[in-house]
């Protein structure tokens, strides 16, 4: 059975100017995810990745930590969606930086606020009734990520791995279009799936089968490695 390994970024800038930066842990996390695939005997064809920075280093760091002698390639399909551009949508005057963390600051729960806001947000772009406020309307990402997967099925070699490093948004709802749930069941699994935590899909016959998600326990090892943002 051929099969294909979605691969969460590491820990990524969060609250950062520039969020698609690695921490310095999630360049370590990174490279566990190398050295557990190793150890597992793993040694895919193919790793590619999305576009984005943290996707291509995360992608890079795997690569290293496994020793393995493979140029990641990449495809923009895998890259996830625009965080900011959704909460703006949502909250114009949040294009300021400044202006929202004074905002959340003053609620003296910052991070618990963040989330609440977030996910109105998020909801009101899943919803699709504002579509032509968004860049890339829910729908439409929807279909960008599910447009990456041919690509990666139709050149996998029977008994071979491909390794696909992506987002948690991305990720989630391959799994979520796999179950046959939908947007219900994808707003779910993005809220639990971890930095550098692995998915893998069988790919058969008929097509791709959901096998494993969100498996954490080469980081549950250490800690302080577990982390979901």
């Amino acid at each position: 059975m051929s099969r294909i390994i979605l691969v969460r970024h590491g820990q990524a800038s969060w609250g950062k100017k520039d969020y698609d930066k690695l921490s310095d842990l999630g360049h370590e996390q990174a490279k566990v995810v190398g050295r557990e695939l190793a150890e597992r005997g793993i040694v895919p064809t193919r790793v590619i990745s999305g576009s984005m920075r943290r996707q291509r280093d995360t992608a890079a760091d795997v690569v290293a930590g496994a020793g393995w002698e493979i140029e990641p390639a990449t495809d923009s399909a895998w890259n996830e969606y625009g965080h900011a551009a959704i909460l703006t949508a949502y909250k114009p005057a949040y294009r300021s930086l400044t202006l929202m963390k004074a905002d959340l600051a003053r609620t003296l729960r910052p991070h618990k606020a963040f989330d609440e806001m977030y996910a109105v947000a998020t909801e009101r772009w899943v919803a699709g009734e504002h579509a032509e406020e968004y860049d890339e309307p829910f729908a439409d990402f929807g279909e960008r990520v599910l447009s990456g997967l041919p690509p990666v099925e139709e050149n996998l070699g029977r008994g071979e791995t491909v390794v696909v490093v992506s987002s948690a948004g991305a990720i989630s709802w391959v799994a979520a279009s796999l179950l046959g749930g939908g947007a219900p069941v994808w707003t779910q699994l993005q809220r639990v799936i971890a930095n550098a935590s692995l998915t893998t899909l069988s790919v058969g016959a008929t097509g791709p089968t959901l096998r494993t998600f969100n498996d954490t326990s080469h980081l549950e090892r250490t800690p302080d490695l577990l982390t979901t943002r």
